[in-house]
């Protein structure tokens, strides 16, 4: 369709059929003049252009609606906030709480149904079934003693150890001092009266004799065998309470006790000993007794206590059952450790000092003398030198092989007689 012009407009319509309605504006020929005159081109109370007043009116209002939006999201973000911060404050360590109750929980009852699993294997039966082994192998040698003691405020109450089958029993000399009479008990019950063969207060050790039949004597091991960390059983009367059996292992050996004795050689245990227990034996995994309980360390059990060592009560067991007595020999010297800056190996005993007309005086040995053997045995720790000295017979003579200034010498020392 051919397109038409409307005339005395600035703007020129087209139609065209196919493809709608066009606005063009092309340039006005003349002025435009409505039916009053010519329009006025300078500028009204009134726009130029209506729809532009329009569009700016509209941006406005959409501008405004918009700073609205976005100032009630910033509002509604800081409550938003707050409000998740406050629920955080008062529920956060609840919620943290209950998690962790599930999952300890969780935890927990796995744990449970695994162990309870596994110990219907009876894992430890093996070792339950050793235990209850040596309490019935060596409780039947264990006595109960009752020391009668006028002159102190309390009577003596220990245990004691079944030597032979002939009524020897070996306790300790603490619980049996100042006794005018003394009472065993037996693990059957039979009561008998016992007299004292002999007391060592050296090692706090004491044997007595009893007239009974039937005696089980212990079967004894050999302490220098055993080592740290060994499992072992104390077996005795704690406060009264018969034929008590506690456990522990080997704490430690060559301790000088609670007195600081240096002359003593104790085996240290945590296994539980008490008032009571003393003269009881300590054996070994095979019921063998390897020690005699003597003290613990403070007025209760604290997890430290001592035995005198097998080594020691066979030598002084012999002495007392055939002398009534302990008799030792006598070096008269102070020994002390050796320290690095002495011997690498740390071996020996360092004297630090020499009793004047001593047998050690006499054989010239000197303070700073390093004495490394005995007849022939190392000596490893200082303690073994008491040892290998009060196991000499009087009078017998010993070849010493020893440290001075840098050079090994030999020598010999003629033993002398401990006077208690």
């Amino acid at each position: 369709m051919p397109s038409e012009k409307v005339t005395n407009l600035e703007t020129w319509m087209k139609i065209d059929s196919e493809e709608g309605f066009k606005i063009v504006e092309e340039p006005s020929a003349s002025p435009l003049v409505s039916s009053h005159g010519p329009i006025n081109s300078g500028k009204t109370g009134f726009s130029d252009d209506p729809y532009a007043d329009s569009s700016r009116s509209a941006d406005k209002e959409r501008q405004k609606i918009a700073i609205q939006k976005a100032e009630f999201s910033g509002t509604l973000l800081f409550f938003t906030t707050c409000l998740l911060i406050l629920a955080a404050w008062f529920l956060g360590p609840r919620l943290v709480e209950q998690y962790y109750y599930a999952a300890t929980l969780g935890k927990t009852r796995a744990e449970y149904e695994t162990a309870r699993d596994g110990l219907k294997q009876d894992p430890l039966r093996e070792v339950s079934l050793a235990s209850q082994m040596i309490a019935r192998k060596v409780r039947p040698s264990v006595v109960s003693i009752s020391a009668r003691r006028p002159q102190k405020r309390n009577d003596g109450l220990g245990s004691g150890v079944v030597m032979t089958d002939s009524g020897y029993i070996l306790t300790n000399a603490h619980v049996v001092e100042g006794a005018t009479d003394c009472i065993v008990e037996m693990h059957d019950r039979r009561v008998c009266r016992a007299s004292l063969v002999g007391s060592d207060r050296v090692s706090d050790l004491a044997l007595l004799k009893i007239d009974a039949p039937n005696l089980i004597p212990a079967e004894w091991g050999d302490s220098n065998q055993l080592d740290v960390g060994a499992m072992v059983w104390a077996i005795g009367s704690p406060y009264g309470f018969q034929q008590t059996v506690t456990n522990g292992i080997l704490s430690g050996k060559d301790r000088p006790g609670e007195s600081g004795n240096r002359k003593q050689n104790l085996l240290q245990t945590d296994a539980a000993v008490n008032p009571g227990n003393s003269g009881g034996p300590l054996v070994d995994s095979q019921g063998r007794v390897i020690g005699i309980n003597t003290s613990i360390f403070g007025e209760s059990f604290q997890g430290i206590s001592f035995a005198v060592p097998s080594s020691t009560v066979d030598f002084v067991y012999n002495q007392l059952r055939e002398n009534g007595k302990v008799i030792r020999g006598f070096l008269g010297v102070r020994p002390s450790e050796v320290s690095q800056n002495d011997l690498d190996d740390l071996e020996g005993a360092k004297i630090e000092s020499v009793e004047s007309s001593s047998p050690a005086f006499l054989a010239g040995i000197l303070p700073g003398d390093i004495i490394r053997e005995w007849n022939g045995t190392k000596i490893k720790e200082f303690t073994s030198l008491y040892r290998l000295a009060e196991r000499t017979p009087p009078d017998g003579e010993v070849n010493l092989k020893l440290f001075r200034n840098g050079q090994e010498l030999q020598t010999k020392v003629t033993v002398g007689k401990f006077q208690e």
